[in-house]
């Protein structure tokens, strides 16, 4: 790819899809987490396939953290290498749950924040030659950056969520209208 080509699509869109793509990794990281907390608290026979989830998504949340720290995508390859792992388990753990006549909410957002990381991942791998996101030519705008910062936030919120209350945690979770105990004491 030529220099031209990588600076024709301008340093905001890569800044912005870093951050997307770093906003989606880190939302993934979090929903592995509750899915390791959803076999670890439920001791059956998955209970060994916690620790897998666990390191899988402290991985991810690392990853994150590093690339937003550095401004570009860091530890590019084993970052990919394990997302294009995770669709098929996450796939399999979907299909095994159908099979019983169960959706699991916590693997069906994992599988959507770990397609969202993979493909703004690659397309970005695509653009840009630098590995710096597009960053070299220009600092990206400011505006336009934040305003993708907040759509990148509110579509992996939106997808982070549901998945984070599907798991053990969720279910034991205070609703949010009830945290507050008016009048008295009701335990």
């Amino acid at each position: 790819m030529s220099a031209q080509a990588a600076s024709s699509v301008g340093p905001t869109a890569g800044a912005s899809l870093t951050l997307f793509s770093c906003f989606a990794g880190m939302g993934a990281g979090l929903v592995e987490l509750s899915i390791a907390s959803t076999y670890l608290s439920g001791r059956g026979p998955l209970v060994w396939a916690s620790g897998i989830f666990a390191a899988w998504g402290l991985a991810l949340l690392a990853s994150s953290i590093g690339s937003l720290q550095r401004g570009r995508l860091r530890f590019r390859k084993p970052t990919t290498a394990g997302l294009l792992a995770a669709v098929p388990v996450h796939v399999g753990f979907l299909v095994a749950g159908m099979s019983q006549k169960v959706l699991d909410g916590g693997h069906l957002a994992a599988l959507f924040l770990v397609l969202m990381a993979l493909g703004s991942s690659a397309w970005l791998a695509r653009r840009f030659t630098d590995d710096a996101g597009g960053a070299s030519q220009a600092p990206p705008r400011a505006g336009a950056l934040l305003g993708a910062a907040f759509a990148a936030a509110v579509v992996v919120a939106a997808v982070t969520t549901p998945g984070l209350a599907a798991s053990a945690a969720g279910a034991h979770a205070v609703p949010h209208g009830e945290h507050s105990l008016p009048g008295g004491h009701h335990h």
